[in-house]
């Protein structure tokens, strides 16, 4: 593999980069000299004359620079522009403005072959400007990291070449137990990291819906849940699309939010069910542009479901859709601006005595889920927000907020937990000749 590393360290990586500067880091952090090897400014913007930092043999602060040709044949040419980006380094990183700790020692990777009198020239500059050391790694010198048994998983990742049979055998013959014992005791850990990773990548699809599932403790009779009202305030941490809350819910009467009945009046959730819900709106540009205080806070009614009554209760979902997936005339949400909202629940009495679990769900993930030691039923008397469309014979069963056990709600940090898919996507190869799903 000798030629073949040579070859695309002399242009495999040109123009990118990122991955340069984490090849150098790699190869850095297998050197045991070196310690505590980081980054300094991967994606660009001003370094200070250098790209990584690190510590030599506990003690001295260390500057890493970097210094690839594009196509690299070691011609006269190239070999002063890297001589001159190495001056020009090395007094960048040692006199670098308001560090009162200038780095000691001096290491620069390149990607052109050096003589040992070049190299020797170099570092000499480089001490010359109170360096105390200096090491270089040139294309040969890197090379030989790469082709070592423990160079060989960075040589995979950033020049994507493969391992000969020989290399196999060294590698596995050199970590093999180290990797059955990482398979053996962390594979539940790379799994929960591929679902954060799935999760995340996922998170930035436009948000489709929100469902509460509110389960109670038992199964009812229709008659034994009657009227009932199950509703649902979320708030963002930010407005976003100048949207800053929503509010869904559940109730009786299917055409209870509707501006023209189609059916008789008759409550109870064996007659039928409707599901409204409203975005908080909040336009914090006309106010800007008012310069004054003013009303630019509103509720906006977005439209109400219908659905058959039940005639077995064990559940009440509340049903929130943001975006049908038709056709998409102004931005929406995502799912991940959920990340950091606080969500309150509001009941009717009787029904929240009924309580057991609350689940949230949104495009498919399980987002919480509460039982009982995890929500307390506040009865203190409030008003909601939203028009009223229930009666006075509804509201003899009042209105009671349910929130968090320990706080005055429930919210959603995507950064401290992993929402859970609860279905996995077919492959096409499942699918039958005429598109059934072959199980």
């Amino acid at each position: 593999m000798t030629y073949e590393t040579e070859a695309r360290l002399k242009s495999y990586l040109d123009t990118n980069q990122l991955s340069r500067e984490r090849l150098c880091l790699a190869l850095l952090k297998l050197d045991k000299r070196f310690s505590n090897v980081r980054p300094r400014h991967p994606h660009g913007g001003r370094d200070g004359g250098w790209d990584i930092d690190a510590v030599f043999d506990n003690s001295q602060k260390v500057a890493g620079a970097i210094g690839f040709m594009i196509g690299a044949n070691d011609a006269p040419d190239q070999k002063r522009d890297i001589a001159k980006k190495f001056k020009a380094d090395a007094k960048s990183a040692r006199f670098a403005k308001g560090d009162d700790n200038p780095p000691e020692f001096f290491i620069f990777f390149t990607n052109i072959d050096l003589t040992v009198t070049e190299e020797r020239d170099l570092i000499d500059f480089a001490k010359s400007r109170g360096f105390a050391a200096c090491d270089i790694y040139d294309r040969e010198r890197m090379r030989l990291a790469l082709d070592d048994i423990d160079g060989l998983a960075a040589r995979i990742q950033y020049l994507n070449i493969t391992l000969s049979e020989a290399e196999q055998a060294s590698f596995f013959s050199r970590w093999g137990d180290d990797i059955q014992s990482v398979i053996s005791t962390g594979f539940q850990r790379l799994e929960r990291t591929l679902k954060r990773v799935l999760f995340l990548q996922e998170a930035d699809d436009v948000l489709g819906n929100i469902s509460i599932h509110y389960e109670l403790d038992r199964e009812y009779e229709p008659e034994e849940i009657g009227h009932f009202r199950a509703f649902c305030s979320f708030q963002l941490a930010e407005p976003k699309h100048k949207i800053f809350g929503i509010l869904f819910g559940r109730s009786d009467d299917a055409d209870r939010y509707r501006e023209e009945r189609h059916r008789p009046k008759e409550l109870g959730i064996h007659a039928g069910m409707c599901g409204p819900q409203w975005e908080h709106m909040l336009d914090l540009e006309a106010h800007e542009a008012a310069g004054r205080e003013q009303d630019d806070e509103k509720w906006e009614f977005r439209g109400a479901s219908s659905s058959v009554g039940a005639k077995k209760v064990n559940k009440i979902v509340a049903f929130y859709s943001h975006d049908h997936g038709f056709f998409r005339f102004q931005p929406r949400l995502r799912l991940y601006d959920l990340n950091d909202a606080w969500f309150i629940h509001f009941l009717n009495a009787s029904l929240a005595e009924k309580l057991a679990k609350i689940h949230v769900f949104a495009n498919g993930y399980k987002l919480a889920s509460y039982g009982k030691a995890g929500f307390q039923i506040d009865q203190t008397p409030f008003e909601m927000e939203v028009p009223n469309r229930f009666s006075q014979e509804e509201l003899a069963d009042p209105w009671v907020r349910i929130r968090g056990a320990r706080s005055s709600s429930h919210s959603l940090h995507f950064s401290e937990w992993t929402p859970a898919r609860f279905y996995e996507p077919f492959d096409i190869s499942s699918l039958g000749e005429e598109g059934q799903i072959n199980q």
